[in-house]
């Protein structure tokens, strides 16, 4: 099998000034059911902040936002900020703003494809993402609580009394981007959004040229207990889609699968090979097919393109920085790093 390099990680904090002479962010920055921004009167634009803070609130207005949950209003620039998913970190990392505290996913504490732009030490962990610690985000007293709609639905009263909350979706790459672009404004970071968005349409752009033949791809996560296969309307899965590759797995969301709260399904390997796609990019434990014959008959396979990639990015990673890593790596990987 061949081994993905992860050399995009040394990118770090460069993907977050990069540009792209595109005016537009491409049929990716498209609106979302996902949050959007009501502005009640006519704002100055907003100051630029320092990296690791959220612009002053100068000239700002009341902002209210739309969101799963309902509806919050800001009459400030929230400067204290905790995430409850990677979704979120991501999203504030690209912003060049640092939250007060975050949460892990199972033996990850944060992102690990950002370690060189989003700096663990100065942010407090507040427990895992399906369990945060409700106390400890208390005693933080943040001013933004972004949560999940789906992990944090049990408690989300008990964090509205906590902190004004707002709930995300994250479930597709349309929705990430829609609400990336409505947080920035928020917090005065409009214009380092548009460059970020700038680039992933780029990164877009020239894939889609290169990719002109349209490759069938699927995303799974081979497991010893059960494999899984992302969605089509998956983040992994739209971002791919959107790419112009041919994102095989239309099926729904199967309930009973490991991770249930995200968009994903049970796949065992002989419907893997039904499926038999041009290129499977595979995380967890692929190394327990090595030797079996139905794995070695699958095209992909055959032909040195069945590629291991990092789980931390490629299944838990979600945001406008895990976009562009997984573009770099999708590209390079089908076009053979031209």
């Amino acid at each position: 099998m061949f081994i993905f390099k992860k050399s995009v990680l040394i990118m770090g904090s460069a993907l977050l000034v990069s540009m792209s002479l595109l005016a537009g962010c491409g049929s990716g920055s498209g609106e979302s059911p996902g949050a959007s921004v009501t502005n009640t009167a006519t704002s100055t634009n907003p100051a630029k902040g320092t990296e690791g803070t959220a612009a002053p609130a100068s000239g700002l207005t009341e902002k209210t936002i739309k969101h799963v949950w309902g509806e919050t209003k800001f009459k400030e620039v929230p400067k204290k900020i905790v995430a409850l998913d990677f979704a979120y970190i991501d999203m504030l990392t690209a912003l060049e703003v640092s939250p007060v505290a975050s949460v892990g996913i199972g033996d990850s504490s944060f992102p690990e494809y950002l370690k060189n732009a989003f700096k663990p030490q100065n942010v407090t962990n507040v427990g895992q993402a399906k369990q945060p610690n409700l106390e400890v985000i208390k005693s933080m007293k943040p001013d933004l609580i972004i949560a999940s709609p789906n992990r944090h639905e049990m408690i989300k009263a008990q964090l509205a009394e906590i902190a004004p909350t707002i709930a995300l979706d994250d479930g597709s790459y349309q929705a990430i981007l829609n609400n990336f672009t409505q947080l920035a404004d928020v917090l005065g970071k409009k214009d380092q959004a548009d460059k970020v968005k700038q680039s992933i349409a780029s990164k877009l752009k020239s894939g889609q040229e290169k990719l002109k033949d349209k490759p069938s791809v699927l995303v799974v996560g081979a497991f010893e207990d059960d494999s899984t296969v992302w969605l089509k309307t998956s983040f992994i899965g739209s971002l791919l889609n959107e790419l112009g590759v041919n994102y095989l797995y239309e099926g729904k969301k199967d309930l009973s699968a490991a991770e249930s709260k995200t968009d994903i399904a049970k796949l065992s390997l002989e419907r893997l090979v039904e499926y038999n796609p041009d290129y499977v990019f595979l995380y967890g434990e692929p190394q327990k097919w090595a030797n079996n014959p139905l794995y070695k008959s699958l095209k992909s396979v055959k032909e040195k393109k069945a590629v291991e990639v990092s789980r931390d990015l490629w299944s838990k990673g979600r945001g406008p920085l895990a976009a562009e890593f997984i573009l770099d790596q999708a590209v390079q990987t089908m076009t053979g790093g031209k």
